[in-house]
């Protein structure tokens, strides 16, 4: 049976570093409670658009090395005012890794040049 202490070290949340085309690389961490709970809050502020939906997302999982926020709540409305293409990748990187919005995510996915699939639509 496993102890308290093993469960919560089995919970902490991972930390991934994902490759950017034509960007590089970042630190995705995987969101734990407080994260999302503040994610859910600027949703339901701001609405659900892209460029709120992948700030905020952004906001709440891209991590520094030593795995600490790049930005704050703050910083949403300075991501939306960049290039909705930047803020797109880095948003659909911060998704896969976290397993948010699969329909969202795949959506954005089928009108963004950010991540490429090899695969031909035809057989």
């Amino acid at each position: 049976m496993l102890t308290k202490e093993q469960l919560l070290a089995a919970a902490e949340p991972a930390i991934e570093t994902v490759p950017v085309a034509g960007l590089g690389d970042i630190r995705v961490k995987v969101m734990d409670g407080f994260a999302r709970d503040e994610l859910q809050k600027t949703l339901q502020d701001q609405g659900t658009s892209d460029s709120v939906y992948f700030s905020a997302l952004i906001v709440a999982t891209l991590v520094d090395d030593a795995g600490r926020p790049m930005f704050t709540a703050g910083d949403v409305d300075t991501l939306r005012a960049k290039s909705a293409e930047f803020v797109r990748k880095i948003g659909l990187a911060c998704a896969k890794v976290n397993a948010l919005g699969d329909a969202q995510t795949k959506e954005a996915e089928k009108n963004s040049d950010a991540i490429q699939n090899d695969s031909s639509g035809t057989a």
